[in-house]
């Protein structure tokens, strides 16, 4: 077995670190009286396998994985992470690491629409129909179908997966098709499709849509949404058109039947926010800065999507840098708190969520 393919991030704790508040617990993430979450990585050492390949036959179709797992103890509950339109499996670590370092395994299949180059990606969502959101769900659906043969291929794994025990999540393009998989029904050509997938036991769609022909949603998509739920969103969290605002994205939650449903929206939070990729590098003086990016760990270079543009640094710079990774260490410690809730059955988790309501900077629902 090749070090690339089987390694243990020993600077892993150093990076989430780094996005977490000064080294020390985010105690502003957490609710008054509140267990204790916080938003750095958790006791589990993590390990990597960055680039594996699923063989799915059926549709003679290759599928890109990263995975991250405990290095330690099992066998632990499963997540599948769905990402963005343009975006890829190898991007989302900062959350898939702290999961993991956390007690999941959690594996990022590449969807096909990743790495989209266009210069209007509002077109390209457009051109989204059936057949692409289809394939997405079958993408998830193998990957639950291949966790014996994860094992055998990496041995790395054995003992580390509790199969039953199995949540998918997404952002933006990977919520719609996580909730596709929770349950959610399409009328594409007016005709009723369900997706659903009875091994998913919790779902969190951070991003979500609400209704719209273009998707094939309607007010009737959300009734058989069954397993437990949670839609993230921010106030600022708009999509290709002034209509796709956070009005719009709550609506999968109030359209959804009760149940073990939670909305969280963060004050001041955009669309990319949940991908923990946005804010600029802190500064106080007035010289440019590189552009952050993630690196894919087999070549060291960018990951497709992930780039951003040089800035100029300043004290603006600074305090934006600031509150997005306060934004982002909500999304974190929120999440997890889902995930511990619906996978592990710990208490904790539910009474942290119930809790947060108390905050002033969220606006925080349940049913």
């Amino acid at each position: 077995m090749t070090l690339m393919r089987k390694f243990v991030f020993v600077s892993l704790a150093l990076v989430l670190a780094g996005c977490a508040s000064g080294g020390k617990p985010d105690t502003d993430a957490a609710p008054a009286d509140a267990p204790s979450y916080t938003s750095q990585s958790g006791d589990n050492p993590v390990g990597v396998i960055p680039a594996g390949t699923l063989r799915d036959p059926q549709r003679n179709k290759d599928i890109e994985i990263s995975i991250e797992y405990p290095t330690r103890g099992g066998p632990h509950p499963v997540v599948i992470f769905s990402h963005a339109l343009g975006s890829s499996g190898r991007g989302y670590v900062f959350l898939s690491s702290y999961w993991a370092s956390n007690g999941y395994v959690v594996i990022r299949p590449t969807h096909a629409d990743a790495s989209i180059l266009t210069r209007d990606i509002s077109e390209e969502w457009t051109n989204q129909g059936a057949t692409q959101w289809r394939d997405r769900v079958r993408d998830i659906k193998f990957v639950i179908d291949s966790l014996p043969a994860l094992e055998q291929q990496y041995p790395e794994l054995q003992g580390k997966m509790d199969h039953n025990k199995i949540g998918v999540g997404g952002h933006s393009y990977g919520a719609f098709t996580a909730l596709l998989l929770g349950g959610m029904r399409t009328f594409a050509g007016r005709v009723s499709t369900s997706y659903a997938d009875p091994r998913v036991k919790a779902v969190i769609a951070m991003s979500p849509q609400g209704p719209g022909e273009s998707r094939g949603l309607t007010r009737e998509s959300f009734a058989d949404i069954r397993v437990p739920v949670l839609f993230l969103t921010g106030t600022s969290d708009r999509g290709t058109t002034d209509a796709e605002d956070v009005a719009w994205r709550r609506l999968a939650y109030e359209l959804s039947p009760a149940g073990d449903k939670w909305f969280v929206s963060l004050t001041g939070a955009n669309h990319f926010t949940f991908a923990g990729r946005n804010a600029p590098p802190p500064s106080v003086d007035n010289r440019t800065v590189p552009g952050m990016t993630e690196t894919d760990p087999r070549t060291g270079r960018p990951v497709p999507g992930t780039q951003q543009q040089p800035r100029v640094a300043s004290a603006t710079n600074s305090s934006t840098f600031l509150r997005e990774r306060q934004l982002f260490n909500i999304v974190r410690t929120v999440s997890l708190a889902l995930w511990d809730t619906h996978l592990k059955n710990e208490a904790r988790g539910r009474e942290y969520l119930t809790k947060l309501s108390s905050r002033g900077d969220l606006t925080v629902e349940t049913k």
